[in-house]
């Protein structure tokens, strides 16, 4: 049984280091504090077992969540073609470099990028989904639709003009509410 308490505290650590989102590094963090409690309940010390358990475990991972509540996730949407979907090979390098800089201007303000692939409708994800931002090639032409109340529009396009993608030109739209 501690063998495999062990390889838990290993994992779990490995999981809370190597993991892209913040939010999954709380709960793994959860995970091998629980683990370790249950360590030292095995190593006959229930009084610190029962103290990790309480703050390491239950406490911690709380606060660490309601932190996490102030970090905001940017929520942006890629309308590909059902071929691109159903090819299910790799996005272009140009597509994958567009997501690169979006990711890069995301981390500069602080933000988590959430990017989702989809085949919906424009119409569709503006109705039914929240998002920041909604990608869509036509052509050489990338169009971006922002949410009304996407504060960081502004900060992306001078961002975006700044970047060099020699391939796509950038159209901005805002969506209003008499959009669609």
């Amino acid at each position: 049984m501690l063998e495999i308490a062990l390889i838990l505290l290993i994992i779990t650590s490995i999981a809370a280091v190597q993991t892209r989102y913040m939010r999954h590094a709380v709960i793994y963090l959860g995970l091998f504090s629980l683990a370790i409690s249950f360590v030292y309940l095995l190593y006959s010390a229930p009084d610190v077992a029962l103290a990790e358990a309480i703050i390491g475990s239950t406490i911690s991972t709380i606060l660490y969540i309601v932190a996490l509540q102030k970090y905001k996730i940017y929520t942006i949407y890629y309308k590909l073609q059902r071929e691109e979907i159903a090819d299910n090979s790799t996005l272009s390098i140009h597509k994958q470099q567009l997501i690169k800089s979006l990711e890069k201007f995301c981390s500069k303000q602080e933000l988590e990028a959430q990017i989702i692939y989809s085949t919906e409708e424009i119409k569709f994800i503006i109705e039914q989904h929240q998002y920041a931002l909604i990608l869509e090639e036509k052509e050489n032409t990338i169009v971006i639709y922002a949410h009304p109340e996407n504060y960081k529009f502004d900060s992306l396009k001078t961002f975006l003009e700044l970047e060099v993608h020699p391939r796509y030109h950038y159209e901005f739209i805002q969506v209003e509410e008499d959009f669609l």
